[in-house]
């Protein structure tokens, strides 16, 4: 495993992390500001990683 999987299989555990915990937020609190604002931010950093996952590392 390379350093490169590594360091992409992370941010998918913490991506993972925040959309738990903002949907937590909404259940416990119901859709409030901060929840509506991170939802889009958690989105947007998925489909980066995502993104970055599907493309396979330049050549030197």
């Amino acid at each position: 495993m390379n350093a490169r999987n590594l360091i992409l299989g992370a941010s998918l555990v913490l991506i993972a992390a925040l959309a738990f915990f903002t949907l937590r937020d909404f259940a416990v609190n119901g859709v409030t500001a901060m929840g509506v604002v991170s939802l889009p931010i958690v989105v947007l950093l998925a489909v980066g990683v995502i993104g970055a996952m599907a493309q396979p590392p330049r050549r030197k």
